[in-house]
């Protein structure tokens, strides 16, 4: 028996969970027996460094895990010369992977293990392989640590870590909560896994293999920080930045606020009022997050003179910087300790775009119009066209809070057509369906004239706030659609499109009126 996960099944499901709405038990935040323990290690044996970094233990789910008993180093071995077969195939993807590990070892991420321990029954070996972003504007090169891969006893060190609760809001809200500020800022964090160290006793579970020359010996490394890859770590980097804000939120109270409500993972998408209020955002969470080790980077806002004001900010800071790494040189007490910080931190850069058109969690946002925008990327039709390629051009469609349900409601009617007409993935579509999709895909070239606007017209002085909501159901589909409507202190009246949610109507006929109870 052998089970096979599609690249058009995964692209499925994930449009799928995009589309469902989020579920009600994960909003009332009911912790597990697991979450509870996960929590539980977390407060009790994380510590602080000299400078503020935070450092933690691996959440595992027993004392004594089962994947030191799975010859680890052995399956490790195999996908290194695996992966050096295809990295020799691909020179420039080569370079640049070996170019990630020399900056491990240049920030201190990463350190080689003495000889003498090579051969210790405590450690754990990661398999790894490149994970290519051409889209991104920095890291293009991400180097993935397979801890879900298992050993010869069947176990992964997944399966023995603890994976945490979910710490943050559902996407949809940070989304919504971003289109009430009149000036919205945007930014992410340097390297955010890298800047939480593991614990020392929890280290050798993060080992690796690796050397840049195939004629070279192969090197045994450990990882030091939090990796990408394992189960626990999206948990520990979550639960790291909020506890900056828990430690240090005192002392920058309105910074603290938005770290706990406004970022997604690393990304913080948060707004003010007006630029004197942008600027006192700025500076609060620059000082709060660089009290745990965290760097900001790749600073975006709609408002122009907010961000001049922040790119000079970031060319003073890099320059106050350097001065003042040169200036603690010149004390003999300073030295190792400068030494040490400056092999942990890098400093970010301010980016600035020429193009105004920017990504935000997956959505195009023009900052100079302050407008959403919609590029669909879809490749040539080729001959035959298959319910998987239907498919996997359906995936791509990408609505978080149902700007195009319109739109995106015909793909999902057109999905159950397919299942119900008995095709299967890689049979060639019916002429009668072959007509519509075609029609529906030379449509869908059409998105890119389609804005809507980031900002809801609302402040916290408006007179009125209004919610109205709307829905309706037919023999193939049923909906519903919420509008905000803003009365300002001059009396405007402002209407804009918060969100809406589609469902098709099930296989089995329903009446009209019981369709339009789904959303009663």
């Amino acid at each position: 028996m052998h089970v096979q996960i599609e690249e058009d099944d995964k692209l499925l499901r994930k449009f799928w969970e995009i589309e469902a709405e989020p579920s009600l038990v994960k909003a009332k935040k009911h912790l597990t027996e697991e979450e509870q323990l996960c929590e539980s290690i977390y407060s009790s044996t994380t510590k602080r460094d000299s400078f503020g970094r935070y450092i933690v233990k691996l959440p595992f789910k027993e004392y004594s895990p089962q994947c030191l008993n799975g010859n680890s180093k052995e399956i490790a071995l195999r996908r290194l010369y695996s992966l050096e077969r295809k990295l020799d195939k691909e020179k420039d993807l080569k370079e640049k992977y070996a170019e990630v590990f020399a900056e491990y070892l240049s920030l201190n991420h990463m350190e080689i293990i003495p000889p003498e321990k090579h051969k210790s029954s405590k450690g754990f070996y990661l398999p790894h392989f490149a994970v290519v972003r051409n889209d991104r504007s920095t890291t293009k090169v991400r180097i993935v640590f397979d801890a879900s891969c298992p050993g010869s006893n069947g176990v992964s060190l997944n399966q023995d870590l603890l994976v945490g609760p979910t710490l943050q809001d559902d996407l949809r809200h940070i989304l919504m909560r971003w289109r009430a500020h009149p000036v919205c800022i945007s930014t992410d964090i340097v390297k955010m896994y890298r800047q939480v160290r593991v614990s020392s006793e929890d280290v050798d579970f993060q080992r690796i293999l690796w050397r840049e020359n195939s004629a070279s010996e192969v090197q045994h490394y450990r990882l030091l920080t939090v990796t990408f890859g394992t189960s626990s770590a999206p948990y520990l980097a979550i639960r790291s930045l909020r506890q900056v804000a828990y430690d240090e939120g005192v002392h920058f109270p309105i910074a603290a606020k938005k770290v706990l409500s406004d970022f997604y993972v690393d990304d913080l998408m948060s707004g003010c009022e007006n630029f004197i209020e942008g600027q006192q955002l700025y500076t609060e969470m620059k000082q709060l997050l660089r009290k745990g080790g965290f760097e900001l980077q790749k600073w975006t806002s709609n408002d122009k003179n907010l961000m001049k004001w922040i790119e000079n900010e970031e060319k003073l800071g890099d320059k106050s910087m350097k001065e003042q790494i040169k200036d603690n040189r010149n004390s003999e007490d300073n030295d190792n300790k400068i030494a040490e910080e400056e092999s942990k931190t890098e400093t970010p850069k301010f980016v600035d775009k020429s193009d105004s058109i920017t990504k935000i969690l997956g959505l195009t946002w023009d900052k100079c119009n302050d407008t959403f925008k919609y590029l669909v990327q879809l490749p040539t039709i080729e001959e035959p066209i298959t319910k998987r390629k239907v498919i996997s051009d359906i995936s791509r469609l990408y609505d978080p809070l149902g700007w195009l349900a319109p739109i995106v409601i015909k793909a999902k009617i057109f999905i159950q057509k397919l299942w119900t007409s008995g095709l299967k993935w890689d049979e060639k579509l019916t002429p009668q369906l072959l007509t519509e999709w075609v029609a529906y895909r030379n449509e869908l070239l059409l998105i890119k004239s389609f804005e809507i606007p980031r900002w809801m017209n609302t402040r916290k002085d408006d007179t009125s706030v209004q919610l109205h909501g709307f829905c309706d159901a037919s023999s193939e589909a049923y909906a519903a659609v919420v509008y905000i409507r803003v009365i300002d202190k001059c009396s405007n009246i402002n209407v804009n499109l918060v969100t809406s949610k589609t469902k098709v109507a099930p296989i089995k006929q329903l009446s009209i009126p019981r369709l339009e109870l789904f959303f009663d």
